[in-house]
């Protein structure tokens, strides 16, 4: 594996995870060492199974076993079936998460065996499993999976009321079902919790070796490392993909797990989000440098609107698939134009499809063998279609001339000015030069070249449609949904909904593109039919992620320029990233937001999406939102820009219409000062835009960021009246009395890059 700086930060950073994930637990349920490990897991006394006692659980018994083959004929140890080998008492190991007691058993015989090893984690309510397949044989042999646990194998799972507990995928789009109906598998990782919160998360943890799979059947489980075939030789071992099972409540036990993960994968965090411009959804393929430059011209002369970050070409300006130099279109040369968007303080970004060759490249001829193949023999092709009119051959990814391919690739485009660099289509196949190694590994790989290629800091986006762990540690931003298209935000926010929890854990996340209205006549892509309600729902959502936030809109069209102020709303994303509230708990994916704590007031920013298909209100608990009980609240919407209630420990918008949201911020009034209670400045209220504000008994004095919107207004609740006292760098136009203590700060003028502050008298 290629070795960047930030895997030499692993061990630093799995200290971190590890006080983390202690951090976000009370007192253990559990008692010491030898004895309390048995009270969550243990081996029975024959190790034909393993028994958990865990909260809310009312029985998980579970075998594991092996699965492989020797000169074509399937083989299987199991622990059920399989005599014991050899097993161990227990001993206190290191893991990312902080110490375990573990313990291992072995079954087989002197040629073939299987070991798994049991370790108990009671402060984080978790064991963790991992297995080691033994080849001490005189033949090759073919690993297909390790079954780490299976209920199918002599065990057995019984939930109370199994009808009511949800098994929600975390790595997929697929629906959340109820366990007692689930007939399928999951990718990598699911949650099975019941509305209380009782349950268990389970999902690989690394160090990455393989993907796995998650199957409920009958009312049955087994998770399983998917080993793929991969040739293990006479004499060696081979271990499988080490996963946890997790029994703490949902937003607990996805932080413990998705933290071990990024512990180990080696996540790359030290890159701030970006925001910018992506020619795809305004242009297609009919992209030209004409255009682009425009755009540059309308980015560079309004930076009190755009800011300044990222300018991005899509798909369309390369010569062919594979041969991604400037085609006619850019007659300047694409490092030409990358050295002019740097000139105006834009970060210049490339698309690549680096796996997709065009039939016509030479590639093809040369290197026949480095073209991925079906089960046929035939060279795997993308059919034509409207933006690729010559279909497209796939690379073998780790075959010795792709990878200078795609090395090559990636490295002339940084050398030539850009500094951000989105990579697409990034299907592996499954034809692999090397048969010792998973997809997994293959994929992860790939993108160490990547990474190798473009250096530590180049900005890779990989555009993957949902996570996979094949980019961790190498990229800084991955896609979690499909393309947003404005016809289709109901898709997406299927999946970016429920993929927040690898924000900001294992990367910045990417969302896709918003839109500055959900029509415009000059938009060529088409508009979003279920009106503005589901457009203010995509927006809101985007920024809220606290991820990337890019638009994709014909900047320089006069019906654009008319809601400019959209794009001035989500820039830069939300300082604060959501989360969803009801994951784990609900089929829908009703309420995203967060709670922020500050030094001048603590306060709560909630998006509430009605995804029925009828009309209805939504219901906040205030303490599962991080709010405090019995105070209470101010509650402003956003897009009415006004405070529209007050509420004490619950509250229940108004109906809903379908595909609609309610954009609302809590704030607490336990203050006799003035307090901020709204902004419709940036779509985070408050979050990102407003850096301190500072009370005396005669002044009120706001320091801003360069976040959000030129002009606008704050709300205060002051019992005291206020009055304008000055600013920096914006203006004052108008301090309005709203009645019933509420306050409005009308703000103009605002200006990108400067320190802003206002200053208010206290009467």
């Amino acid at each position: 594996m290629i070795r960047t700086k930030h895997h030499r930060t692993v061990r630093s950073f799995t200290k971190i995870f590890s006080a983390l994930a202690l951090g976000f637990l009370g007192a253990s349920a559990f008692g010491e060492e030898d004895a309390n490990s048995a009270k969550l897991a243990q081996f029975s006394p024959d190790h034909k199974i393993i028994v958990v006692e865990a909260p809310g659980i009312e029985e998980l018994v579970f075998g594991t076993g092996v699965i492989f083959k020797v000169d074509g004929t399937r083989e299987t140890l199991s622990s059920d079936r399989s005599p014991l080998f050899s097993s161990t008492g227990w001993t206190t190991v290191e893991t990312p998460m902080g110490q375990a007691q573990a313990t291992s058993a072995t079954y087989g015989d002197s040629e073939f065996s299987y070991t798994l090893t049991l370790k108990i984690l009671p402060e984080i309510h978790a064991i963790a499993l991992e297995g080691v397949f033994h080849n001490k044989s005189e033949r090759d042999v073919k690993l297909d999976r390790m079954e780490l646990l299976s209920t199918f194998s002599s065990g057995r799972i019984q939930l109370d009321s199994p009808e009511k507990w949800l098994v929600t995928p975390l790595m997929e789009d697929a629906p959340a079902e109820v366990f007692s109906a689930m007939q399928r598998a999951c990718r990598e990782a699911a949650m099975v919790y019941n509305a209380k919160g009782t349950g268990f998360l389970i999902g690989p943890t690394g160090p990455p070796e393989a993907f796995t799979e998650i199957e409920f059947k009958d009312g049955g489980m087994k998770a399983s490392a998917k080993m793929e075939g991969v040739l293990v030789k006479a004499g060696q071992s081979r271990r499988g993909e080490p996963m946890v099972v997790c029994f703490d409540s949902p937003d607990t036990a996805t932080k413990i797990w998705s933290r071990w993960v990024a512990a180990t994968h080696g996540a790359r965090l030290h890159r701030e989000r970006v925001y910018g411009w992506c020619s795809w959804y305004s242009r297609t393929t009919n992209i030209d440098e004409k255009h682009t430059r425009d755009v540059l011209g309308i980015l560079a002369d309004n930076p009190n609107v755009f800011g300044k970050s990222v300018l991005q070409l899509d798909d369309g300006y390369q010569i062919m698939d594979g041969d991604w130099r400037g085609n006619a279109k850019f007659p300047s040369g694409l490092a030409k134009l990358a050295k002019d968007i740097r000139a105006k303080g834009w970060l210049p970004g490339v698309w690549f499809a680096p796996l997709m060759l065009n039939p016509e490249h030479p590639f093809n001829k040369a290197h026949p063998d480095g073209i991925q193949k079906n089960a046929q023999g035939i060279a795997s092709f993308m059919n034509p279609n409207s933006f690729h009119p010559d279909g497209a051959n796939w690379l073998v990814p780790d075959h010795p001339e792709s990878k200078k391919l795609l090395h090559n690739i990636i490295k002339e485009a940084c050398d030539s000015g850009y500094g951000y660099i989105k990579i697409d289509f990034n299907g592996i196949g499954s034809q692999f030069t090397d048969p010792t190694k998973t997809s997994l590994q293959i994929f992860r790989e790939l993108y160490a070249l990547y990474r190798e290629a473009a250096g530590e800091e180049t900005y890779i986006l990989s555009c993957l449609g949902q996570p996979t762990r094949g980019v961790i540690g190498y990229v800084d931003a991955a896609r979690v949904g499909p393309d947003a298209h404005p016809a289709h935000f109901d898709k997406c926010l299927k999946s970016v909904l429920r993929f927040q929890i690898y924000n900001n854990v294992w990367w910045h996340n990417d969302p896709d593109c918003s839109y500055l209205a959900p029509k415009l006549e000059s938009r060529t892509v088409g508009f979003t039919p279920e009106g503005e309600g589901m457009w203010r729902t995509w927006h809101n959502i985007v920024t809220l992620v606290g991820g990337t936030a890019m638009n994709s809109e014909p900047l320089d069209a006069e019906d654009c320029k008319a809601v400019w102020r959209n794009a001035e709303i989500m820039r830069p994303s939300s300082a604060e990233p959501g989360r969803l509230l009801t994951l784990g708990l609900s089929p829908e994916n009703t309420i995203f937001g967060f709670a922020a704590a500050r030094p001048y007031g603590d306060f709560a920013v909630w998006n509430f999406y009605n995804s029925a298909k009828d009309p209805k209100s939504i219901t906040l608990d205030f303490t599962a939102a991080g709010l405090p009980p019995g105070i209470e609240c101010a509650v402003f919407d956003f897009w009415q820009n006004k405070v529209i209630a007050r509420a004490k420990d619950t509250y229940t918008t108004a109906s809903l219409d379908s595909e609609s949201s309610a954009l609302l911020r809590f704030t607490p009034l336990n203050s006799a000062a003035p307090v901020l209670v709204g902004s419709n400045l940036h779509l985070s209220i408050g979050a990102t835009e407003i850096q301190d504000i500072r009370t005396s008994p005669k002044l009120l004095e706001v320091l801003l960021s360069d976040a959000g919107a030129q002009s606008g207004s704050l709300t205060f609740q002051s019992i005291k009246p206020l009055e304008a006292a000055g600013s920096e760098n914006c203006e004052i136009k108008a301090v309005e009395s709203l009645g019933d203590n509420l306050w409005r700060i009308d703000i103009q003028g605002r200006q990108w890059g400067k320190p802003q502050s206002l200053r208010l008298t206290i009467k």
